[in-house]
C-alpha cells in the first residue's frame, strides 16, 4: 500500500495562486437512493441523484492586496481549489501522486477578520459546482 506524506492545497482565481490552505475537507455526496419493485425486497436498482459537493479548510491565508488587484473588489466570491499529494516511497523523495481539482467554490459560511498586514488567516466552509481528479 502507497504511503503518501505530503500534499499542498492552493487557491486559484482565473488560474492564478491567491492563497493557500493548511487543512482541506471535501465532501460529495452522490444521493444515492434504492429502488425497489413491487412486491419485492430485494433492491432492482441504485440510482443516483442531484451531485452535491461541499467542504471546508482550516487555516487559509489569502493575500488581501492581490486579490483586491484581480477582482477589483477585494472580496473572494467565486474560486478553484486545487490540491496535490506526493506518494512517499520509504527511501525516496517524494514523487507526485494525485491532484484533486474544486471547481467554481463558493463560500458557504464563514467569519472574515482583515489585520493591518493584509493577509487572511481564517475557517470556511464553501460549496463548488464540480470536481475532478487530475
Amino acid at each position: 500500500m502507497p504511503v503518501y506524506k505530503g500534499w499542498n492545497a492552493k487557491i486559484l482565481i482565473d488560474g492564478t495562486e491567491v492563497g493557500k490552505v493548511q487543512q482541506v475537507r471535501i465532501d460529495i455526496d452522490h444521493s444515492l437512493e434504492a429502488y425497489f419493485e413491487a412486491g419485492n425486497r430485494s433492491t432492482l436498482q441504485i440510482v443516483e441523484g442531484p451531485m452535491n459537493i461541499t467542504g471546508s479548510f482550516k487555516r487559509a491565508w489569502v493575500d488581501t492586496t492581490y486579490l483586491s488587484l484581480i477582482s477589483g473588489s477585494g472580496s473572494l466570491s467565486s474560486f478553484d481549489l486545487y490540491i496535490q499529494v506526493w506518494n512517499k516511497p520509504p527511501g525516496q523523495s517524494p514523487s507526485f501522486a494525485l491532484g484533486l481539482y474544486v471547481y467554481d467554490c463558493k463560500f458557504s459560511k464563514g467569519t472574515i477578520t482583515i489585520p493591518q498586514e493584509g493577509v487572511l488567516t481564517e475557517d470556511y466552509t464553501f460549496i463548488a459546482k464540480s470536481v475532478a481528479v487530475v
